[in-house]
């Protein structure tokens, strides 16, 4: 049975954050920090859904921005990423205006994919992609990490046809899954949480679930998406069906983080499998590792909210 919780919650009025769930037993993280990469560490920080652009929603987004930026400014090796709805409508008047003064300062070392607000304005998506210069998918290597970026949207909305991207993801992650850890990002979460914005869990397990079919088979340790106002860090599963999956040291842990700006989205039920559910504004912070990686949550008062590591599975020969 999936719990419920309080009426409070689900609107997400409280003052302070809400936060549903427990630790797991290996949660002991670093926190948040700016130090320089150490050890083979690649650090990469940073959220979704910044979209909104006036008032007290635009301060947030501007807090968050500084926030990646202090940790890019004292680590040249860092990088941002970005899960998608940069802006409200996707306008290339917002993004200079809005975009461009906060997180827009460091976009040339941000890993960029198109969310659903990013083509609202423009439905062949050709507006995100001349500002931000990411391909529609693609990958990156980071140290011992390859990562898979990937886009939601159908082609007739700036997208691709998501056979095409799987039948890319199955022939590229097979070069790679055997030297290096895995980590991928798209927009639209495969898991998530009953949302009061929509009264459901905001999935689209269709669309996505192909490619974590492909990452599962391949060992793949996390998946960052966006879309859903809130953070979200899900247990390891194994998908098994269309919505289904069940708890595994050898599963994909998901995590969700439309914290960067935009109105927040209570919670009406939890998933079994969500290990923790934070309704508030900040980044995520993940240190990459030859042998694990550690995240960290921060909000935008600067508290650390979740942290945690988990070692990987694959003992790479370096």
């Amino acid at each position: 049975m999936i719990p419920k919780v309080s009426r409070r919650q689900a609107l997400g009025i409280l003052a302070a954050p809400i936060v549903v769930g427990c630790r797991g037993l290996d949660l002991t993280g670093p926190g948040f920090s700016a130090a320089a990469a150490t050890n083979g560490r690649i650090t990469l920080i940073g959220a979704g859904d910044q979209h909104a652009i006036t008032g007290l929603l635009r301060s947030y987004r501007e807090k968050t921005a500084a926030m990646v930026k202090a940790v890019l400014d004292a680590d040249p090796t860092a990088w941002a990423f970005n899960a998608g709805d940069l802006t409200h409508k996707g306008s290339a008047l917002e993004l200079q205006d809005a975009y461009q003064s906060s997180w827009g300062q460091f976009r040339q070392r941000t890993l960029f994919t198109l969310g659903n607000h990013d083509r609202m304005t423009d439905p062949t998506g050709a507006t995100f992609f001349n500002y931000t210069g990411a391909q529609k998918y693609y990958a990156r290597t980071l140290g011992s990490w390859r990562i898979y970026v990937l886009c939601c949207e159908s082609p007739e909305f700036g997208g691709v046809n998501p056979l095409e991207q799987t039948a890319w993801l199955k022939a590229d992650i097979a070069k790679y899954s055997s030297t290096h850890h895995i980590m991928a990002m798209w927009h639209y979460p495969l898991y998530s949480n009953i949302c009061a914005h929509a009264g459901k869990a905001m999935t689209w397990p269709g669309r996505v679930g192909p490619w974590w079919q492909v990452l599962q088979e391949h060992g793949a340790e996390f998946l960052v998406t966006g879309h859903v106002h809130r953070y979200e860090r899900f247990y390891r599963v194994l998908r098994t069906g269309l919505r289904t999956c069940v708890r595994s040291e050898q599963g994909i842990r998901q995590f969700v983080m439309g914290t960067g700006g935009g109105s927040l989205y209570g919670v009406l039920a939890m998933d079994p499998n969500c290990e923790r559910v934070i309704v508030t504004r900040g980044v995520t912070r993940f240190d990459l590792y030859p042998d694990r990686y550690e995240w960290s949550f921060t909000d935008t008062n600067g508290v650390v909210q979740d942290s945690g590591s988990q070692r990987c599975r694959k003992v790479l020969v370096v």
